[in-house]
Parts: structure tokens; sequence; C-alpha cells
């Protein structure tokens, strides 16, 4: 399996660099300001083609190794697979609870108040230590880069899911010709309580293009797929804190928060730094499965009114792809 603990670390080791970089918190009057800065543009897609082409490698050289597993080696590194999904979870829920309000200014010592360096590996990272400024431009990379590994993470473990399936359903094959019976796996999606499909589409339509507004009633409505992930125009974490607001208030039925969160994965996509960006399952697990309210900047409120139950009501719009 020498293939796929080399995949495995390389998914968890973050190799932060300092380069000069200017600290736009310093006053202008005093001229331009250079410390010493995080970096990781070397590890995300975006500058680096050399980065997503080894994660490729890596992936498909660990699923080799894992088709060559007998079955109980297999489910032993499927559970350390699952092990690191809760740390990207872990990430993301950190990340959006200590993110500044009202986009202030990050303090050196970010990365380790969300707890980093305990969750992943790194080599720069010490207790204490806030020698290099953390920028929003840093940080942004640094989802990039922790995004494109949950992805990458994913896609292995659905691709030996399915081949999981396939021996699994030679076997159900053979039991039911031999007269046994199968359950059947039925696929759950969200469903709006009476009246809150509209509100909330009302609510929701302004986030996306006109022209992606119809196959967004369609697919609230009726759970009609679009023929492409729609954009919402805005943070991701607000959609996200949206969807959550209504299925904790039981105006979403019929799934449950795992449920949803692979529903949005589906069907939706966001803006961040002026670039769509797909949802990952940690990052949505990170706000939906969180107990603490993330989302500095809701894009609505559910009202309880004791006379008709439940009403949305719209909060003004914020600055775009910040992930506030």
């Amino acid at each position: 399996m020498k293939h796929f603990k080399e995949y495995f670390t390389f998914l968890q080791k973050f190799d932060l660099r300092l380069s000069e970089i200017r600290d736009k918190r310093e006053p202008a009057e005093l001229g331009p300001v250079f410390k010493p800065g995080y970096d990781i543009t070397h590890q995300t897609r975006h500058f680096s083609l050399q980065f997503a082409k080894r994660l490729q490698i890596l992936k498909d050289l660990a699923i080799i190794d894992i088709i060559g597993a007998d079955t109980k080696s297999r489910k032993a590194y499927l559970n350390q697979t699952k092990k690191l999904q809760s740390l990207f979870n872990r990430f993301w829920e950190n990340y959006f609870r200590c993110y500044p309000a009202n986009s202030e200014n990050f303090q050196d010592n970010f990365l380790l108040v969300i707890e980093f360096a305990e969750i992943f590996y790194t080599d720069l990272l010490e207790t204490n230590k806030t020698d290099a400024i953390v920028t929003p431009e840093f940080l942004e990379d640094l989802c990039d880069s922790v995004r494109e590994r949950e992805e990458s993470l994913s896609a292995f473990i659905e691709e030996v899911t399915v081949l999981e399936e396939v021996g699994e359903r030679d076997l159900e094959v053979e039991k039911m010709t031999a007269g046994e019976t199968s359950a059947m796996r039925i696929r759950r999606f969200p469903v709006f309580i009476e009246g809150i499909a509209d509100q909330f589409f009302k609510i929701f339509k302004e986030y996306f293009d006109e022209k992606e507004q119809q196959p967004l009633f369609s697919l609230l409505t009726n759970n009609i797929s679009p023929n492409q992930k729609l954009l919402f125009n805005s943070n991701g974490n607000q959609l996200a804190d949206a969807f959550k607001q209504l299925i904790e208030a039981n105006l979403i039925v019929s799934c449950n928060k795992a449920e949803l969160e692979s529903w949005i994965i589906e069907h939706f996509q966001y803006v961040s730094n002026g670039q769509a960006k797909p949802f990952t399952t940690g990052y949505l697990n990170g706000i939906i499965s969180s107990d603490t309210k993330i989302c500095k900047s809701p894009i609505l409120d559910v009202i309880r009114n004791s006379a008709s139950g439940f009403a949305l009501a719209a909060v003004g719009r914020s600055k775009k792809g910040s992930d506030n």
C-alpha cells in the first residue's frame, strides 16, 4: 500500500512558505511596508499545474493499491479516509467560527487560533509563533488548497465505493437468483413544507443570474436537476447558512443534514474571490452540521409567526466572495 500511504500523507501535508508581502494594515502615509508572510500558491490548482497533476496521479495509484488489497485491509484503509474527512470538517468549522466579523484584519496568529497545525502537517507553524503575517489573499489560496485535497479525497472514496458496490451488486444478483430479496436504496432530497419553497425562491433568486432563476425554481419546487450547477453569486457560507436555518426549523423535510449537504454539492457552486468554486462535504459540514452560528452575514431569517407558523425575511446583501 505504498502509493495509498504517499497519497494519504500528501493530502495532509501543507508546504507553507514565507515570502515578502506588503502589510496593508500599516498606515498608507508610511509608504509600502513589507514583512514575511505565509504563501501556498504553489499548492493550488490555479497557480500550480504540477500540484494538480501530482494529486491526480497519487489518487489513481492509491486506487490501484486499494483494488489489489484484500477485503479486510481495504475496509481498514477506507476507515482512515473517513477520519481524514472529519479533519477537513474540523478545519472548515474552525475557519468559519473564527473568521473576523465585518471584514476586519486577520491577526497573525489566525492559523494557530483555528488549530491548523493540529489538524494538518506543516513544518512552519509553532505554538505562539506569529512572526509571519496572514493576509486575505493567503487564506483564499489556503482554502483553495484544502478544497482541492478534499475534492480529491471525495473522488477517491467515490471511485472505490463504486467498485465495492459492483461487487455487492453481483452478490445481490446471486442472492436474488437463489430466491432471496434485496433491499431497495432510496435517494432522498429536500422537500419544503407548504408555502416555504415560494418564499425561499423570492429571496434566493436575487443571488442568481436571471437565466438560472427558472431552473432554480424547478429544482426547489420539483427537484428537477438543472443541466449544470447553479452559481450562487455571493459567499458560499451564506447559501449553506440559509439551508441550515430551514432544516433546523423543520421547514425542509424528507432528508437529514448529510443528505442535504450532498444535494447542495450536486446542484450548486458559489463565488469566491471572483471565481466559481465547488462546495465540498467538509465546507458544508462545517456550517450546516455545526452547533454554533457560523455565518456573520446571513441572507435570510426564519421568523416564527403565531398566526401562520413560519415566515422568511430577507436580510440585506453583503459584499460578494469574501466567505464571511
